[in-house]
């Protein structure tokens, strides 16, 4: 499957489920208000917001899944999948953990500045070893780049 290709199908997910993740984002945005004064709740909030994120990135995964039929490609598109979720859990378990007083603030912060790192820099070294395996791999920053391009030229046909 040639990159052009590959590049339609993920931005008609990007497409399909940006309306899903602005809704998401709005009921959200309103639970937080409401929640306001209880700190208990609203850090809650925040962290079960990136619920929609992590779906969206599974239909990404099953899609990426589609273009190529090598194990070594399918083992790395789940990994990065694998670490997202990982990554989620990790700081759900973080955040609970602070609100019903198991770690002090310290604890978290140390957790984070270590754990951070690994996890912004990892799906970049797949990424950099899934172009590697596959030349037609559509990484995550030209899939941002197209995303970009595509919404722009959908608001300049707006103002014309």
């Amino acid at each position: 499957m040639d990159r052009e290709t590959r590049f339609q199908a993920l931005l008609q997910v990007d497409k399909t489920y940006r309306r899903f993740m602005i809704g998401s984002s709005v009921l959200l945005f309103v639970g937080a208000l409401y929640f306001m004064m209880q700190t208990t709740y609203s850090s809650m909030i925040a962290v079960v917001g990136l619920v929609p994120t992590l779906f969206f990135e599974w239909k990404k995964t099953v899609v990426y899944l589609q273009f190529n039929d090598d194990w070594t490609y399918r083992r790395l598109i789940k990994t990065n999948f694998f670490l997202l979720c990982f990554t989620f859990f990790l700081l759900f378990s973080l955040i609970a953990l602070l609100l019903t007083g198991k770690i002090h603030v310290d604890a978290l912060m140390w957790a984070l500045v270590i754990g951070a790192p690994p996890s912004i820099l990892l799906p970049f070294w797949i990424d950099k070893k899934l172009l590697q395996l596959d030349p037609e791999h559509v990484t995550s920053s030209m899939l941002v780049k197209a995303n970009r391009e595509q919404l722009k030229r959908w608001l300049d046909g707006i103002n014309d």
